[in-house]
């Protein structure tokens, strides 16, 4: 029944018939059935963010990556870009012509993803220069609070953007009111959320809801299965919401936000940007992964200026090597993603600049490479096998060190501090090769490099595993895997040893392609694009045979490349290249 403060608001039992608008306290309220978890395709590829940012200066800093042939699949438009905290309406001033961004991005290809949080503000404010001014509450507020779609009775809770109240959504028709302010959004196509953890500042103790006393948690994990429920029934499996994993900042104890069957995206964020924040960072997301987290990373080269312990203090200056460093990690994790306080570009940083700009290129453009990788070990997660990054040792050990392993194939050891030098352990049971190196010898596994020194600042110790199957979307020569001719085609890497492996492929058609490898064999059972190989081999093989016929050899890779078929030994690489067109199930002898 609606309640008798609302009658201002023209609030009745039902059909408001002078205007034909229903009650906005007993909207229609279908039951959510919450979605099997998966992040799809495009939330692989290389995100950028601003802290502060409008809609030209969004178009300037997606030309500024697409004029230095840096890959972007996504952008996040974090706050403020609405009216108020938090209406869902895009500020006109900030934003004019919004629909028309989010179309003018999708037809480059970009996704659209934006920042909110479960408060409604009573005073809103942006500490960040350039922020908005805001005067009186939301005006959604009233609203909500008469129709008590507020936990507590609508108490407020400060936070860093002003003092609000906070969603019920134990109470299925505040969600349906919530739900229909943001379906203005959805029609206009947008693709993800970037869910802030607002929730934590909630210092009510319990959480009074219309289902009764809650914890924290237990609205936390609400807070974030809404959100995801709702953007995958309005805009389908495509749609993706970012998520708190693990995070321990700001002096609030560690805990896990979202539920990891509830995060198609999970990023840890609000690390200082110097050394002490990336390690903070990669605790987090180990800790994460460690908890059944599947698609994980961080803010490249730290988000704060302060230490988030000690807000007060003095600045942490920007250090363009912390940068280099730190996106040369979150490029060989799932997440990619560029944000910071002081927003940063490759371009714009205060020195090594053009270094920055080509270290930056050449790990975006690796990250979007490795998308058919990291796209299957996410689906090979979903059916039960491990997620795709993997720390080494458990919590105890990784401090110093923060190894870890990407699928079956990479072995990762981030540079903690400006020396450029750490030593590195091998695991045991394989044989690795330097990813620098791949013409290399091979490096037996259970012993410890000791003293690895990486003073080159576009370089971090990579290591690729024996019998490793890696297969990549390339379509350039910057990383050096292959070239502009390798477009349209599946790049397959491959590193056959003594034993057995096998990949199984998740192709942009929906169907999966199974590569199996040993010594002198490889067989994928399709190829749904031509095929380029690259196999590390010691030596020349006296022939190579498709499906028993012999493969035509090339003089060199040029002839390879322009012929589309058949084969090539590069003796100075190590490498054997293969062409093969579409087709069905092949097995590839050398």
């Amino acid at each position: 029944m609606c309640v008798v403060a609302l009658a201002a608001l023209g609030c009745s039992d039902g059909e408001d018939e002078q205007k034909g608008t229903q009650d906005p306290c007993n909207l229609p309220a279908p039951k959510l059935t919450t979605p099997a978890l998966s992040t799809p395709r495009w939330a692989f590829e290389p995100w950028i963010s601003k802290d502060i940012s409008d809609a030209e200066d969004t178009r300037a800093f997606v030309k500024g990556f697409r004029d230095r042939s840096i890959p972007v699949g996504a952008v996040v438009l974090d706050s403020p870009w609405e009216t108020y905290y938090n209406t869902f309406v895009p500020n006109p001033d900030r934003y004019p012509g919004f629909d028309a961004l989010v179309s003018e991005l999708h037809a480059d290809d970009i996704r659209v993803v934006l920042w909110i949080t479960p408060l409604v503000n009573a005073t809103s404010f942006d500490f960040e220069p350039g922020g908005d001014s805001y005067v009186g509450p939301s005006p959604n507020l009233e609203e909500g609070e008469g129709c008590g779609f507020f936990v507590n009775e609508a108490e407020r809770f400060s936070w860093w953007k002003g003092t609000g109240a906070a969603i019920d959504f134990f109470d299925d028709k505040a969600r349906a009111w919530w739900h229909r302010q943001q379906d203005p959004l959805y029609e206009l196509g947008i693709d993800g959320w970037k869910l802030d953890f607002g929730e934590q500042y909630i210092t009510a103790k319990p959480i009074v809801t219309d289902d009764g006393d809650k914890a924290l948690q237990e609205y936390s994990e609400k807070y974030y299965e809404d959100f995801f429920a709702y953007g995958r029934k309005q805009r389908g499996d495509e749609f993706v919401t970012m998520v708190r994993p693990y995070d321990r900042s700001y002096n609030f104890s560690g805990r896990f936000y979202a539920r990891p069957e509830h995060a198609p995206v999970g990023w840890v964020g609000d690390n200082r940007r110097d050394y002490v924040g990336l390690a903070d960072a990669l605790d987090h997301i180990f800790r994460s992964a460690k908890a059944g987290y599947s698609t994980l990373g961080s803010d490249i080269g730290g988000y704060l200026d302060k230490d988030d312990e000690n807000l007060l203090g003095a600045e942490i200056p920007f250090d363009t090597q912390v940068f280099a460093r730190w996106t040369a990690v979150s490029a060989l994790m799932p997440f990619m993603q560029l944000h910071g306080r002081a927003n940063i570009t490759p371009w714009t940083v205060p020195d090594h600049a053009d270094e920055t700009v080509d270290l930056y290129r050449y790990w975006a453009t690796l990250h979007h490479e490795l998308v058919p990788f990291l796209y299957s070990l996410s689906e090979q997660a979903l059916a039960g096998a491990p997620v795709p990054l993997q720390p080494i040792g458990e919590e105890a050990s990784w401090a110093d060190d923060y190894r870890y392993v990407l699928g079956d194939a990479f072995l990762v050891a981030p540079l903690l501090d400006p020396s450029s030098k750490r030593d590195v352990a091998l695991p045991s049971g394989a044989r690795y090769l330097d990813w620098w190196k791949l013409e290399g010898p091979w490096l037996d596994g259970g012993q410890t490099l000791s003293g690895v020194s990486f003073p080159e600042r576009e370089k971090l110790p990579v290591y690729v595993r024996e019998g490793a199957i890696v297969p990549m979307n390339v379509g350039s020569d910057t990383t050096g895997i292959g070239n502009a001719s390798h477009a349209g085609s599946m790049t397959l890497l491959a590193f056959p040893g003594s034993a057995a492996t096998s990949f199984t492929l998740h192709d942009t058609d929906g169907k999966a392609t199974t590569i199996e490898l040993s010594s002198g064999k490889l067989v994928l059972s399709r190829r749904l694009a031509p095929v380029v190989m690259r196999v590390r081999l010691d030596a020349a093989p006296g022939s190579v045979n498709a499906d028993g016929a012999p493969l035509k050899a090339q003089p060199d890779r040029a002839s390879l490349d322009a012929e589309g078929s058949g084969y090539f030994y590069d003796a100075s690489a190590k490498a054997l290249f293969i062409r093969l067109p579409a087709g069905p199930s092949s097995s590839v002898t050398f």
